[in-house]
């Protein structure tokens, strides 16, 4: 009798199964976990792409003029969306705590400053380097084009392996420093290509003092980096939500602490009065940006990260490409080059991320084979 209901149980499961599976294929003939993950990967695109289109109006516009406005909106909406997901969490794990009866029913619901694993000292310090690697690169853009951005934004690599290998001793192979050498080269043709293009359109800027500005800039995001990484989600076990959250809120404050200092804070007030479509602007991209790393997460902890890596590289080249064609920025034979280099760096990215996941699987696999040898030792060995 336990038998049959058991094998009931497991045909009722088989059909829902199956009735999920004629869902994905009705539409696009996927099983329905690739569909979902198409889905997943179209919305982290598409989100990308409109962060990016809005972040270039507002940067081609005089709204670029006012960086730390700008910072410090960016940061409060960051802060809150990670606010309202971080809120979610810490309920979700409560109620499934309960369920499961690791907590008592009579306690009380968490809070958030209760629930959090990082120290106010921690986000003091992180909140600084993720509003100065914000702050100046949104500064570079009063001098370098939004598509250099782009790229130096795919730089942040080179800083944050230094960072790695002096602060945290850790080794990388020559491919990568070979592939972080063929990205330079994108960059260096890139920015010659826009030195060249300066003035030939409205909106072909260059500027050497952008390049120094934006390279502080990636210098303090692959800080924040190796910040996160090594500290607050190895060492203090915090979730990706609570460090947005926190480290979005000190950057705000950080910011309107500079507006006031330098006296500009009327006169950003004043702008922000006069052009609301600003605030809707930062709002509505901030908020795209913010989803599609959500939906990059997501890919990741559903398939792995080959295939968020392959995500990633998409909306990077497709925010190329619509930069040049929407905002008509001459597109020269050093872009060309650059652009070449460029995606020969996200294909060797893409070869290096498959081959850790091969490697990765490879270890467990050997793991496994050792723990089940030592399990059957054991139970040969007498008095087992």
């Amino acid at each position: 009798e336990v038998q049959s209901k058991s094998q009931a149980s497991l045909q009722r499961m088989s059909d829902l199964s199956g009735d999920d599976t004629k869902t994905g294929n009705k539409l696009l003939g996927l099983k329905q976990d690739d569909y979902d993950v198409l889905v997943m990967a179209a919305s982290a695109i598409g989100l990308s792409i409109l962060y990016n289109l809005l972040q270039e109006s507002m940067f081609t516009s005089d709204a670029k003029k006012y960086t730390a406005l700008i910072t410090m909106m960016t940061s409060l909406v960051y802060a809150v969306l990670a606010l309202g997901e971080f809120y979610h969490e810490i309920h979700a794990n409560h109620k499934a705590k309960e369920a499961h009866g690791g907590v008592d029913e009579s306690s009380s619901p968490p809070t958030v400053l209760g629930s959090m694993k990082g120290t106010a000292f921690d986000y003091a310090r992180l909140g600084t380097l993720t509003a100065a690697g914000m702050y100046f690169t949104n500064w570079s853009l009063q001098y370098l084009n939004y598509t250099l951005r782009v790229l130096f934004k795919a730089s942040k690599i080179i800083p944050t392996v230094m960072i790695a290998v002096f602060l945290y001793k850790k080794s990388f192979t020559t491919r990568e420093y070979v592939n972080i050498l063929v990205l330079v080269a994108s960059i260096v043709l890139f920015s010659y290509g826009d030195a060249a293009g300066k003035g030939k359109t409205g909106n072909a800027t260059f500027d050497v003092f952008g390049i120094v500005l934006i390279t502080v800039g990636v210098i303090a995001d692959a800080l924040t980096s190796n910040f996160e990484g090594e500290h607050l989600f190895k060492v203090r076990k915090a979730s990706h939500s609570e460090v947005m959250m926190a480290a979005s809120l000190f950057g705000s404050m950080y910011m309107l602490a500079i507006m006031v200092a330098s006296g500009k804070f009327w006169d950003s007030y004043t702008y922000t009065m006069e052009n609301p479509d600003l605030a809707v602007k930062v709002v509505v991209s901030c908020s795209a940006g913010y989803f599609s790393i959500t939906f990059i997460l997501k890919i990741i902890k559903k398939v792995g990260a080959v295939t968020a890596e392959i995500v990633k590289s998409v909306r990077r080249v497709v925010s190329i490409v619509l930069s040049f064609l929407i905002y008509s920025k001459p597109f020269l034979s050093w872009h060309l080059i650059g652009s070449v280099f460029f995606l020969l760096f996200i294909y060797q990215t893409f070869l290096a991320k498959v081959a850790k996941t091969k490697a990765k699987e490879a270890a467990r696999r050997a793991k496994a084979a050792i723990d089940l040898e030592n399990l059957g030792t054991k139970k040969n060995t007498p008095g087992h």
